[in-house]
């Protein structure tokens, strides 16, 4: 219980980063020559859970946990450096970054209200285990 309240707690922290990010590229969306940055993190999640579609079972302590593997999996910041919209450089394209800040937000909602969902559950059982 413990490992997914982890999980899910740095899946916030991503999506507190691609906020950041997605606020400086809004902040800079009048600045020439910049290029927009954003977080890759769910791709690489998908990619490591399509390695892991078989159920495995740890019966040694040699063997490797596929959960922890998915602790170890770090976001990577990039510059996207593919294309401009406007002739002075600037590849900010402002529908696009409040669409993904919307998408965030409500991402990051469910994902809180998960983590609510499993302290409340760990807090049901505290409770009543004391009767």
């Amino acid at each position: 219980m413990f490992s997914k309240i982890d999980f899910l707690g740095s899946l916030l922290d991503v999506k507190m980063k691609r906020h950041q990010l997605i606020s400086n590229n809004l902040a800079n969306v009048d600045t020439p020559g910049y290029k927009r940055y954003d977080i890759s993190f769910e791709e690489l999640l998908k990619s490591n859970l399509n390695r892991h579609r078989i159920p495995l079972a740890i019966t040694n302590e040699k063997h490797i946990d596929p959960k922890k593997q998915l602790m170890e999996i770090k976001p990577k910041v990039y510059r996207d450096q593919t294309y401009s919209y406007r002739n002075d450089g600037n590849n900010v394209d402002i529908d696009k970054e409040m669409v993904e800040m919307a998408k965030n937000t409500i991402s990051y909602n469910i994902i809180s209200e998960q983590i609510n969902k499993n302290f409340k559950m760990l807090q049901t059982v505290i409770s009543e285990g004391r009767k």
